[in-house]
């Protein structure tokens, strides 16, 4: 596993530049590779170099209602 970088916070909001092929621009622009359950590995969407992998933030509180995983969205910026 490469670096984490975490999902939903400053990575996926800030620019990048990919030091293989000079690519530059929001993280959240990059291209999603291989998923796992708690993540998914992040790639330059020119050239294709590995970032690392991006681990997605959930939190579930003790008293969570049952159907709290059709509720999962993205934090708001």
């Amino acid at each position: 596993m490469g670096k984490l970088i975490d999902y939903f916070g400053e990575f996926e909001r800030g620019t990048h530049t990919c030091k293989a092929c000079g690519w530059s621009g929001l993280g959240a622009a990059m291209d999603s590779g291989e998923a796992f359950g708690d993540g998914v590995d992040k790639h330059c969407p020119r050239c294709g170099e590995r970032w690392g992998y991006a681990q997605y933030s959930v939190v579930v509180a003790d008293d969570a209602p049952e159907d709290w995983p059709a509720k999962i969205e993205r934090v708001p910026d």
